[in-house]
């Protein structure tokens, strides 16, 4: 009977419950309950226009803590009916608007906040029913006077702090993360994978952000440095492939205040899923992990993408968890966040009308002026390349035959360096990280029996000690950050694969070349007919234009 609310949208309300964070509808399970639930603040819940018919015997809001099985016959808290001198809902209900204090409640629980709720209930104590039930989603940015501070903070850039509280004897501990982030962006922490440096793979992480007035945190383990596909790469615990985790952070809230997101999440010490929890050790220095960077859209799960800043030159990072941090580690003020501005470079464009061969690669998506910012697309910190250009947009013609020699990577169990090239009506692409299949392929991938058909050797363009400047210098242009790189590749020429394909009538306006591993790597191929339509419409231009309409007078005349 629960009705599981996990993509609900929050809002924050401008009416007379301003401040409060809408939940979602109660649904009518029984006896027509009905009306909105909204956290007015931390530990106050609403109804906007409450209904029910009255006529359930022993009826009560019954509320479960965050992670216990809900179950009719029992577990739950009950909490008290405004107004009621026994706590149940006695009277009908058309329309009323109720306010639900938690600390007014039968079951001795102190302290029960909103994001300790799981789970709101209208609930039949003598049948053991569910008028209604509906889940609460964890981390609402409610009102309260702020995050509570911690006690140990360290400053890890400019923008970013992390602070903690470590109780060994409790085995818990309070995090909290403050960044100069966007909406669309993550802050990452947590334990290195290598026990004698700052190091990616193998680090057990938590990412966190703030998106429409809910805060986020989701436990990662990094299997590899590559995109999460498959469950592996950078993959949440939950999605790690053929060793399932768990998501061991809890009690998550947040708030953004002049720019400065803050996330502020709890976490066992040393948690029972060891295959993807790393201990965090109070009175010893550990090494850490910790990333800012671009989140994928709701639509791909939120996941966390290639980072834009992170520790780097080979910096290693420790901190004891035990201890304040001293010197440049020591957080001294609050992170002062500005809007940057981006100079983004414009995508560059080949066009083909008749038969030609594109050489396919992969190399870096030139940071935040290049691949994000011309396609407004995630993007990995990799890409294609198409003769040695950056994601170009291709413009070809129906009914010519195109050649792809592809240079990318074959090895599907190196996960991180395997890009198939196929053609899809996606501009996400990824299409192996898809069950069902809800796209339509063109070339390049065999739908039938999930194989990609155009994997060669990798050739791969890499970066120089001169390409950073240029990739943050805006009086550069991309050729100019193109003229810097250099390329190698593995095996030899007769290792690369080919795709060869014919766009007909019945291949739409616009498609995309991309990855069948990945998502968010390829960009655009707009189609015509030859006849300077896309569609097969006849464009005319002006001179011919005046010519018929010459030629019209001429004959009306005579």
């Amino acid at each position: 009977f629960v009705v599981s609310l996990v993509a609900v949208q929050l809002c924050i309300l401008n009416t007379a419950i301003e401040g409060a964070v809408e939940i979602g509808q109660l649904p009518n399970l029984q006896h027509g309950v009905g009306g909105t639930l909204f956290a007015k603040d931390e530990t106050t819940f609403y109804i906007q226009d409450f209904e029910y018919d009255g006529q359930g015997p022993t009826v009560y809001v019954y509320v479960y803590r965050r992670g216990v099985a809900v179950s009719a016959s029992g577990g739950g808290i009950i909490i008290n009916w405004s107004g009621s001198s026994d706590g149940r809902i006695t009277s009908r209900y058309t329309g009323s608007n109720i306010s639900i204090s938690l600390s007014n409640q039968q079951g001795g629980d102190t302290g029960l906040t909103v994001n300790d709720v799981g789970t709101f209930t209208i609930w039949c104590q003598r049948f053991r029913v569910f008028f209604s039930s509906i889940d609460i989603p964890d981390g609402l940015m409610l009102g309260g006077g702020g995050l509570p501070p911690l006690q140990y903070c360290a400053q890890l850039t400019t923008n970013y702090q992390v602070s903690w509280t470590a109780n060994a004897s409790e085995n818990t501990g309070i995090f909290q993360l403050c960044g100069c982030i966007t909406s669309d962006q993550y802050m990452s922490f947590g334990i290195s994978g290598n026990d004698t440096r700052t190091w990616m793979v193998g680090a057990d992480v938590v990412v966190a952000w703030v998106k429409d007035d809910r805060a986020n945190a989701v436990d990662y383990f990094l299997t590899g440095r590559g995109q999460c596909s498959n469950g592996s790469g950078v993959c949440p615990d939950t999605m790690i492939w053929g060793d399932q985790g768990m998501n061991d952070v809890y009690n998550v809230t947040g708030q953004i205040t002049n720019g400065l997101t803050c996330v502020q999440y709890s976490r066992l010490l040393t948690t029972t899923d060891s295959s993807h929890d790393l201990p965090i050790l109070p009175d010893e220095w550990q090494f850490i992990a910790w990333a800012i960077g671009p989140r994928a859209s709701e639509e791909l799960g939120n996941l966390a993408f290639f980072h834009s800043d992170w520790p780097r030159n080979g910096e290693n990072v420790a901190i004891n968890f035990g201890a304040a941090p001293t010197g440049s580690m020591q957080c001294t003020a609050t992170p002062q966040c500005s809007t940057p501005t981006v100079c983004g470079w414009s995508g560059m464009t080949i066009t083909a009308r008749e038969s030609r061969t594109f050489r396919v690669t992969i190399g870096p998506s030139g940071g935040e002026r290049g691949y994000e910012y011309f396609t407004k697309l995630t993007g990995w910190g990799i890409a294609f390349y198409i003769d040695g250009i950056l994601a170009p947009v291709l413009r070809l013609r129906r009914n010519v035959t195109y050649t792809f020699v592809v240079e990318a990577g074959n090895d599907p169990s190196d996960g991180p360096n395997y890009h198939p090239l196929y053609i899809t009506d996606s501009i996400d692409g990824g299409i192996l990280q898809s069950s069902p299949v809800r796209e339509t392929v063109y070339a390049g991938f065999n739908v039938a029996t999930n194989t990609p058909t155009a994997a060669g050797r990798q050739c791969k363009h890499v970066e120089t000690s001169s390409s950073g400047e240029v990739a943050t210098n805006c009086d550069r242009t991309l050729q100019q950050y193109l003229n810097t790189l250099s390329i190698s590749c593995e095996g030899t020429a007769a290792d690369a694969d080919t795709l060869v394909w014919t766009p007909d009538a019945n291949t739409p306006n616009t498609v995309y070349y991309q990855c069948a591993q990945h998502v968010q790597l390829g960009w655009k191929i707009e189609l015509d007919d030859g006849d300077g339509g896309a569609d097969g419409t006849l464009h005319f231009g002006l001179l011919t234009i005046l010519a018929i309409v010459a030629v019209t007078c001429l004959f009306q005349s005579v």
